[in-house]
């Protein structure tokens, strides 16, 4: 996988050891290296929290996801950018298929918008829809953490025995055609 990649950003906040004077006290935190470390199992932990928060219709999705990095004691900056996976452009598909997933799982018919949408219509309707939603974000955040974290995990194992194999392979013998 890509190490050299995580390497260079981490040995760029490395040089940069000097911290503002309110983050200070938080020195102990930002300085260990098990948060910024671009190994295997902090990189692909941080993608499972980053596409699981990112994947929930919450407020602060990237905090809640530095949170959860610095508890879980995975790769920090990876899990803080990996929850922009639900940007301006890919939240609306992200969350009705969310719904719809919900839906189908509580055994809510799902109903189509009306063209004409009013504040009165809509806080009316979004007292019925916010179970279907939220169970449906839930169910789509793992599934999909869950996948990115096993496909992380089997391409950053397979791109190891690769270059491991490669390095220890002995010289090639030559086909010597008699």
């Amino acid at each position: 996988m890509p190490r050299r990649f995580f390497s260079r950003i981490s040995k760029r906040y490395r040089r940069n050891k000097e911290h503002p004077w309110y983050l200070r006290p938080f020195d102990y935190i930002l300085e260990h290296p098990v948060y910024f470390a671009p190994t295997r199992r902090s990189v692909a932990g941080g993608l499972w929290l980053g596409v699981f928060f990112g994947m929930l219709p919450v407020p602060g999705q990237t905090p809640l996801a530095v949170l959860s990095a610095f508890a879980l004691r995975v790769n920090v900056p990876v899990a803080a950018i990996t929850v922009w996976i639900s940007n301006p452009v890919t939240f609306v598909p992200i969350f009705y298929l969310s719904y719809r997933i919900g839906t189908a799982l509580m055994n809510i018919p799902a109903e189509l918008w009306p063209d004409d949408i009013s504040l009165d219509w809509l806080t009316n309707e979004l007292a019925m829809r916010w179970k279907p939603l939220i169970y449906g974000s839930l169910v789509l955040a793992t599934s999909a953490a869950t996948a990115v974290y096993v496909l992380v995990n089997a391409l950053w194992q397979a791109s190891t025995m690769i270059r491991y194999r490669r390095r220890h392979r002995g010289p090639r013998k030559r086909n010597r055609a008699t």
